[in-house]
């Protein structure tokens, strides 16, 4: 239990039913002496807006997700991940650079969180790391090296 005031955007995308049953649970009675603010939003075109007034994301370890937290300086629990694809995503997240962690049991995702809000310097430390696993720029590099390319094959 946490007696400081707390605010939880909740983005179910086009998930109807997890909408639903989080709708439910919002109103229920283990909610009421609660300090934490829950907003429950269904498909969003703005996710850049919500994570840029994040303090943590919790996600599954999709690839643009994680860039865009990188560049945002967003810590990140991940919450799950696709087996193959997106295991490199992992440990991207938390071993090659530490800004985040996995946590796949709801509790321990929720326990993180207090955690990483109970450490504020250690949450400004993972936001750093997050800055530095960034690639700013990159973009403006493979245009570069495409239009490069391009100039050497025309020849």
């Amino acid at each position: 239990k946490r007696d400081k005031p707390a605010n939880l955007v909740v983005v179910c995308g086009r998930n109807a039913d997890l909408r639903n049953q989080l709708d439910i649970l919002l109103h229920s009675e283990a909610w009421k002496n609660t300090k934490i603010t829950i907003n429950i939003l269904g498909f969003v075109t703005d996710m850049h807006a919500h994570m840029a007034r994040a303090d943590i994301l919790l996600t599954k370890a999709g690839p643009g997700t994680i860039a865009e937290a990188a560049a945002l300086g967003l810590p990140v629990i991940l919450t799950n991940y696709l087996p193959g694809q997106e295991r490199g995503n992992v440990k991207f997240v938390t071993s090659d650079f530490c800004f985040g962690q996995l946590a796949k049991r709801p509790r321990s995702a929720a326990r993180l969180v207090v955690d990483w809000f109970d450490h504020p310097q250690s949450l400004a430390d993972m936001s750093d790391r997050a800055f530095n696993a960034a690639k700013p720029g990159s973009t403006n590099r493979i245009a570069s090296d495409i239009a490069l390319l391009a100039r050497h094959d025309a020849r």
